[in-house]
């Protein structure tokens, strides 16, 4: 029976196996460094919209949040001192010490995405952002200055560059839709429980061993103690015990001969009447 209780487990954990391994893996995370919320609580100064623009650069991308807004984005980038902003895609939050490059502005109309946080407020669009100063400096931000090569060219979201040169028109802007976070390996979950249950398995399947190697000792001794009481009856008469009181010295010859009068009392002399001796 437990033998055909491991083969089921095992079947089982196959199968598991085999699903987890049909799953295709999720994109890799390409987010240089996620956060979604400041990890302090900073003071924050009016925001200051610059508009619509076609790219993030030079702007890094912190990745999505389900909660975005504007100010949580501010609380973000106030948190790494930085004093531009940009949302994209109503869940992305970028931060950067520079405006992008003022020929990549488009028109407000293209960022129309609300935020996943707040849906009175606007953050960017599909491939666009929606650039704003953070209030952490007063003086003034300057616009990101692009190669001359690349000046003239505006930055595309899906082109790859034309050249291999550091002067390359910008592509691949950060801006595009969200990555989803990778979920857990599951061949790797399933491997371990798989592991833990087989381990589970042959910890039940040796107590059980145990105690029934037990008993069958139990009862093999209990068998060999009555035969040898049986045999020590029928060809002695004493038990096969470790208690000398249980050994019937009635059935030994010798003691009932001890136990005959030999001439204890006198049978030459009468004794049925009262003698009085002086």
């Amino acid at each position: 029976m437990v033998y055909v209780r491991l083969a089921s487990v095992v079947a089982a954990a196959s199968l598991l196996l085999m699903a987890a391994a049909d799953d295709p893996p999720e994109p890799s995370q390409t987010v240089k460094d996620p956060i979604t919320t400041p990890s302090v609580t900073m003071p924050a100064h009016e925001m200051s919209s610059i508009g619509c623009f076609a790219t993030g650069i030079p702007l890094e991308n912190h990745g999505h949040y389900l909660y975005r807004s504007p100010g949580n984005c501010q609380l973000v980038c106030i948190e790494q001192g930085k004093n531009v902003m940009g949302l994209s895609d109503g869940e992305n939050c970028w931060c950067g010490d520079k405006i992008p490059a003022l020929e990549w502005k488009t028109d407000n109309s293209t960022c129309s995405t609300t935020c996943s946080g707040d849906q009175t407020s606007l953050c960017g669009g599909p491939g666009a952002l929606w650039v704003v100063l953070t209030g952490v400096t007063r003086n003034k931000v300057d616009f990101f200055q692009p190669d001359s090569s690349s000046s003239s060219a505006k930055p595309t979201s899906t082109a790859p560059p034309s050249t291999s040169s550091a002067s390359a028109t910008p592509t691949a802007t950060p801006s595009s839709a969200p990555k989803k976070e990778s979920k857990p390996n599951t061949i790797a979950i399933a491997v371990g429980v798989v592991v833990g249950i087989l381990a589970l398995a042959a910890i039940c399947f040796g107590v059980w061993f145990l105690l029934r190697r037990r008993r069958q000792h139990q009862v093999e001794e209990d068998y060999r103690r009555n035969a040898a009481n049986v045999n020590a009856f029928v060809n002695g008469g004493k038990l096969h015990t470790s208690d000398a009181s249980m050994n019937n010295s009635r059935l030994d010859p010798s003691f009932v001969d001890r136990r005959q009068s030999n001439g204890s009392i006198a049978d030459n002399e009468d004794y049925s009447r009262r003698i009085l001796k002086a």
